[in-house]
């Protein structure tokens, strides 16, 4: 008799752990099914319920044109520079050739060679007479310039069929000289100097006797 008072206090414990799973299973299972519903208004669900977002940037294709013809080929080297192939050097930088180079440099030496010239001091003899008319045995005086004739002697000189010496000199003395000659010989007298040491001669002069 006394085991049989003590077994409904076992199937009361049961019966109540029972129904507590039993709750606790169902109370899940409403928290399970509002969680998946808030899921779906929110578009957290799976990928294929949500539409898909078009691309923001396009690259358009150019196989073929808006018309549905055939367009041309792509972007080239002709569209990046126009008129010119890529292949073709500029004729501006062609280094020159080199009978040109040898050409250039001759032209040059010449131009030099007469930079130089105009450069160089004259050493030509200048000659001039006064005065260019006179009468028999009277003086004419003969004067002009010699660059670079420092101390030399010139030797006058007076036309007769040849030149030929006339007994008169004169000295150069700071660039210049000056002499005078005296002919009885009437008639046009040409004259001139000679300098002896180099050979250089000066213009000639015509006066006139009397």
């Amino acid at each position: 008799m006394a085991e049989d008072d003590d077994a409904p206090w076992y199937r009361s414990l049961l019966v109540g752990a029972g129904a507590l799973l039993g709750v606790a299973v169902l109370v899940g299972g409403v928290i399970g099914v509002i969680a998946v519903g808030a899921v779906n208004v929110v578009g957290l669900g799976g990928s294929e319920g949500a539409e898909r977002a078009e691309p923001s940037l396009y690259i358009p294709d150019r196989s073929a044109s808006p018309e549905g013809e055939d367009a041309g080929p792509g972007l080239t080297l002709d569209d990046l520079n126009p008129g010119r192939s890529p292949s073709a050097s500029d004729e501006s930088g062609k280094k020159p050739s080199g009978r040109d180079a040898g050409d250039g440099k001759d032209e040059k030496k010449k131009q030099d060679k007469k930079k130089r010239k105009k450069k160089s001091p004259r050493s030509v003899i200048s000659l001039s007479a006064s005065p260019v008319e006179v009468s028999a045995m009277e003086r004419i005086y003969l004067s002009g310039t010699y660059p670079g004739g420092e101390g030399k002697s010139l030797q006058v000189q007076r036309r007769e069929g040849g030149w030929s010496d006339f007994p008169t000199s004169a000295s150069v003395s700071g660039g210049t000289f000056s002499t005078y000659v005296m002919t009885g010989r009437s008639g046009a007298n040409k004259f001139r100097v000679v300098d002896p040491s180099t050979g250089k001669k000066s213009n000639a002069v015509t006066v006139r006797v009397r």
